[in-house]
């Protein structure tokens, strides 16, 4: 198959993927796709500025609420992450939990492969949509946050994440649609 070919499919193949994770929830695919595109702006903004480590910095969107996590040098990389935040459009509210201090490239390397662990976990539930739940790990805990649609769900997603290797300890914060 040619290289054309192989895009197309691929296309096709991610549409499809979104479109089923959009069923799992009664949150319209519109508003999803409007929170990923918040949490592509800024990170394309934390990129682009040189006081602010974007590999340091992760960004969660729901519902226009933007969290931001992660470890910076100082309180003004910090600051220059909330302002990128605040100044992006459809963000209704930012809460900073960037924390100031260092980390070893091991330590944020580890978290970040945990972190893509158990995103692709939840990517691979079916009763579970993705656009939903954020992942964030420091120092081997992991935090889940977002909305899922019952008890059963939260509970998946938390023993999903428990059971990955790396992972110390999950801090589960994801409530349940319509509570």
């Amino acid at each position: 198959m040619d290289e054309k070919g192989r895009s197309i499919r691929f296309a096709v193949a991610a549409i499809a993927l979104i479109m089923v994770a959009g069923c799992a929830t009664t949150r319209p695919v519109g508003e999803q796709f409007d929170d990923a595109a918040i949490t592509t702006k800024i990170e394309a903004k934390l990129a682009a500025d040189p006081d602010v480590s974007a590999f340091n910095v992760d960004v969660d969107t729901n519902q226009g609420v933007v969290r931001l996590s992660g470890t910076v040098e100082d309180r003004e990389a910090r600051a220059i992450a909330e302002r990128l935040a605040r100044e992006t459009k459809g963000v209704s509210r930012v809460i900073n939990q960037i924390e100031v201090g260092e980390r070893s490239l091991g330590d944020r390397l580890s978290d970040t492969a945990i972190t893509a662990k158990v995103k692709a976990k939840i990517t691979g539930d079916p009763e579970l949509n993705p656009f939903n739940i954020s992942v964030d790990t420091k120092d081997g805990v992991v935090t889940l946050r977002g909305i899922v649609t019952s008890r059963d769900r939260r509970e998946e997603a938390e023993k999903l994440a428990r059971n990955t290797d790396g992972v110390q300890r999950v801090q589960n914060l994801l409530e349940i649609e319509g509570n």
